[in-house]
C-alpha cells in the first residue's frame, strides 16, 4: 500500500508539471491531449527468463500529446513503475536463490500513428488502433531484502561492476483509443522497452572475487548457500547471462482530456 500511495502522489505532481508545460505550447489548444493512466508492469531478464505473471506490479503515468494530424501525434510521458523477479519462480534457477525489486521512473518521447482518421470532428473516427515508438530515459535502483532489511544492490557491486543510476531504452508498442464523451477518451496500450543495461536485476555476468569485500556483500552476491548449504560459487563461473540486456513492459489503461480551443471574442469594429 505505501508504494501505491507513492505512485498516486508522484502521478499528481507529474500531471501538474505537464499541465504547466502545456501552457507554453505554441499551438492551437484543440490539438493537445493531457491524461493519466494506471496498469501493470513486468520484466524479462536474468531472474525471469520468461514472463512471470506473479511478479506483475502496479504502474502509473501522466502524459501530454500534440496531435499533428488525425493520424500522427507526438507524446511526452512520465511513467512510474516497479519490476521484480526471483529465482524461486523457476525450478532450474532455484539453487541460485537471487531476487530483486526495482522502482523505475521513466521519461519518454513517443511518435504515434493512428490506423484511422481519429478526432473529435463530425466526420472523424471515434475509435482507432495505433502503434508507437520512441526514446526513453529512465532512473532505476535494484534492491533486495537481506536479513529483513532492504539493501541497495548497486552500492554493493555484487559482480565487482560499476553501473549507473540512469539508462536509455527504446519503447514501442500497440494500443487503442476511443472517444466516449466530449473532450474525453479512453485508451489502452501495451508498451515494451528494450533497454541498454543488463543490471535492472543486478545480475549479468560472472561471480566475482569478492574476498576483499565485506562478508555481508559476499553473502548477498551469492545466496545459494541459503538453499543448498554449499560452499560459495567459484569466481569466474556464470552468475547470469550477459548475452542480452534486460527488458520491461507495461499494460496501461488511460483517460485523456482534449484541451478546449481558445474562446474568440467577437469584433464590433
Amino acid at each position: 500500500m505505501p508504494y501505491l500511495f507513492q505512485l498516486k502522489i508522484n502521478s499528481l505532481k507529474k500531471l501538474f508539471f505537464i499541465l504547466f508545460l502545456v501552457k507554453f505550447i505554441n499551438v492551437n489548444a484543440q490539438r493537445v491531449d493531457v491524461g493519466f493512466g494506471i496498469g501493470l508492469s513486468n520484466y524479462w531478464g536474468d531472474l525471469a527468463p520468461s514472463i512471470s505473471f506473479d511478479e506483475s506490479k502496479v504502474t502509473s503515468n501522466v502524459f501530454a500529446r500534440l496531435n499533428l494530424s488525425k493520424v500522427w501525434a507526438l507524446t511526452s510521458q512520465i511513467t512510474s513503475l516497479q519490476v521484480s523477479g526471483t529465482d524461486k519462480n523457476f525450478d532450474f534457477n532455484k539453487s541460485r536463490n537471487l531476487s530483486f525489486t526495482n522502482n523505475i521512473t521513466e521519461y519518454a518521447g513517443l511518435v504515434e500513428y493512428n490506423f484511422a482518421d481519429y478526432g473529435y470532428g463530425v466526420l472523424d473516427s471515434k475509435i482507432t488502433g495505433y502503434i508507437f515508438g520512441g526514446m526513453a530515459y529512465f532512473k532505476y535502483s535494484p534492491q533486495t531484502v537481506y536479513a529483513g532489511q532492504t539493501v541497495n544492490l548497486r552500492d554493493l557491486k555484487t559482480e565487482d561492476v560499476t553501473y549507473g543510476t540512469y539508462s536509455i531504452a527504446i519503447p514501442f508498442g500497440i494500443g487503442a483509443k476511443w472517444i466516449f464523451a466530449r473532450n474525453l477518451s479512453l485508451e489502452a496500450n501495451f508498451n515494451i522497452r528494450k533497454t541498454y543495461t543488463d543490471y535492472i536485476d543486478d545480475v549479468s555476468g560472472k561471480y566475482a572475487d569478492l574476498s576483499s569485500s565485506s562478508l555481508r556483500t559476499q553473502q548477498i552476491a551469492d545466496r545459494s548457500y541459503e538453499v543448498i548449504g554449499s560452499k560459495p560459487s567459484v569466481a569466474g563461473t556464470m552468475r547470469g547471462s550477459d548475452n542480452y540486456n534486460d527488458w520491461y513492459m507495461t499494460f496501461t489503461t488511460c483517460l485523456a482530456y482534449r484541451l478546449p480551443g481558445r474562446i474568440k471574442c467577437p469584433k464590433f469594429f
